[in-house]
């Protein structure tokens, strides 16, 4: 591995930074950040594929302390969400769309693996946590998204019941339309809302997606509707905050919330990690 000291930094990370730049421009120049779009595929895939590699921390914190990346940021993070909507939109509809496509075909969808493995370690960590007798209980997702494809991996894995919570109503008429094509609609189902409004009494587990924003409020509405209902927020750690926005551990925990375990990337495969929290008793 080339060494990057903070201020010599390798081609490896001169690289990186000269990427994140091109990304932001390509995508502020784009108004259409779908998957119709070719110029903006490319080099979206070259960009995810450059953040699930492994870096050291100084490298790290050479990338995310650079001025041009950190005034790109906020804008690149925007950018990459409405992307990332586009593309499980598009791919939503796209599926659906198949005559044969059932649950199966889901399996060999190019981002099945990744969310299977991300998954995978949540669930490992769930079970380490949780009390028996919530074992059964079922499970709301917010921000599920048109391609629920997280939503879907927690029934089939946990054998639970899963809500589906999303505030967009494209993005809901899809992921509908989805569980009815693979039967699984009384499972998995889909409830247009607000997060921050959503009535959490009936669910003792609740997993909070990257992409939903002002998390802080829907921790809230947790606190008003379920106080022992243990949570699972996705954030992102290291240099893959370039693609999701990453969480405020110290704020969630001056508001009371208890961490009780963590996930953390995958290399090579998945770049969200994951927060385990209840809140403290009083």
């Amino acid at each position: 591995m080339e060494y990057c000291s903070t201020t010599e930094p390798s081609k490896r990370i001169s690289d990186l930074i000269a990427l994140v730049k091109e990304t932001y421009d390509v995508l502020q120049r784009e108004s259409d950040l779908t998957p119709s779009n070719s110029v903006i595929t490319k080099p979206i895939s070259i960009f995810t594929e450059a953040l699930r590699q492994v870096y050291t921390p100084e490298e790290v914190k050479y990338v995310m302390e650079n001025v041009e990346v950190a005034t790109r940021q906020k804008g690149l993070l925007a950018k990459l969400s409405e992307a990332e909507y586009g593309m499980e939109l598009f791919d939503s509809r796209h599926l659906c769309d198949q005559p044969e496509f059932g649950l199966a075909s889901l399996f060999q969808y190019k981002n099945w693996g990744n969310y299977d493995s991300l998954v995978g370690e949540e669930l490992k960590q769930l079970r380490r946590i949780i009390r028996s007798e919530e074992i059964s209980k079922p499970i709301v997702f917010v921000g599920s998204g048109p391609l629920p494809l997280s939503a879907i991996l927690l029934h089939l894995r946990w054998n639970v019941s899963v809500t589906c919570v999303d505030m967009d109503p494209d993005a809901c008429e899809a992921a509908r339309s989805m569980m009815e094509r693979i039967h699984l609609s009384d499972n998995v189902q889909v409830v247009q809302g607000d997060g921050a409004e959503f009535d959490y009494a009936s669910y003792q587990h609740v997993f909070i997606a990257s992409l939903v924003t002002q998390k802080d409020k829907t921790l809230e509405q947790i606190r008003r509707t379920n106080p022992n209902a243990l949570v699972v927020i996705r954030t992102a750690e290291g240099i893959r905050q370039l693609m999701y926005e990453a969480i405020n551990e110290e704020a969630i925990a001056a508001a009371g919330w208890r961490l009780l375990g963590r996930t953390s990337p995958i290399a090579n495969r998945v770049i969200n990690s994951a927060r385990f929290y209840r809140l403290c008793p009083e």
